[in-house]
């Protein structure tokens, strides 16, 4: 099963948030590693993971998404909860199991669009009951993370928009390339194939605006016999 993933960068202001919670969570229910993962497949970055001496996974940590629990929370969208996985035939096997990771808690993180961020999870290297106070925590640290991933979702559209606006601006205000023009009655042809008066043309696609007046060599040509200047 493939895993729909987004690549938005997370500000350093919610990455430093995401760091006190693994922290928090770590020292009130005594766990030697806390994570907040990043799918990034075939791969899962440890995009945040509490600070202690006991902890196997650093921040920054990678390795390969096949087989490992969080696949599992990410690819089911729910909780995936591991007691023992030496005496738990699904897990016994697996790549986790095999490096001495034998329990884990882990939830989804999902974008407000339903993609996968990754997942906010403990492990623990012995047996350990994963009774209702862990689902709990979790839970609710879960669904703070995902409110910052709702906020960093909409600054992005925000930015997309301006820079929409921006550049529609931009164009419209700006005559730019080569201008069609008849070399008779100087009409310019726009991008529709209409011709379009001069002054009609350049107002639509700038801030230009015009007044009429009469050239002195006009002038001479459509009231011969006039002062140019009366008529100008």
């Amino acid at each position: 099963m493939n895993i729909e993933t987004r690549t938005t960068t997370i500000p350093i202001h919610i990455i430093n948030s995401w760091q006190g919670v693994v922290n928090v969570i770590a020292d009130l229910l005594d766990l030697p590693c806390v994570m907040i993962n990043r799918l990034e497949p075939p791969d899962l970055e440890v995009f945040r993971s509490n600070i202690g001496a006991e902890n196997p996974f650093q921040s920054g940590t990678k390795m390969p998404l096949a087989g490992i629990y969080c696949e599992t929370a990410a690819m089911k969208r729910h909780m995936v909860k591991v007691v023992d996985a030496r005496k738990d035939p699904e897990w016994a096997d697996s790549p986790t199991a095999k490096e001495g990771i034998y329990a884990y808690l882990g939830y989804p993180l999902m974008w407000p669009d339903g993609k996968i961020f990754g997942t906010i999870c403990a492990v623990d290297t012995k047996e350990r009951q994963w009774g209702e106070r862990y689902e709990t925590l979790f839970l609710a640290f879960k669904e703070a993370v995902e409110a910052h991933l709702f906020v960093v979702d909409t600054l992005e559209k925000q930015d997309r928009q301006n820079h929409v606006l921006k550049q529609a601006l931009h164009e419209v205000n700006t005559l730019h390339g080569l201008l069609p023009i008849c070399s008779s009655c100087k009409k310019i042809r726009d991008d529709k194939g209409y011709w379009n008066q001069i002054e009609s043309y350049i107002g639509n696609h700038s801030e230009a605006k015009f007044s009429h007046g009469i050239c002195p060599d006009c002038a001479k040509d459509y009231f011969p016999g006039t002062d140019p200047d009366e008529v100008s």
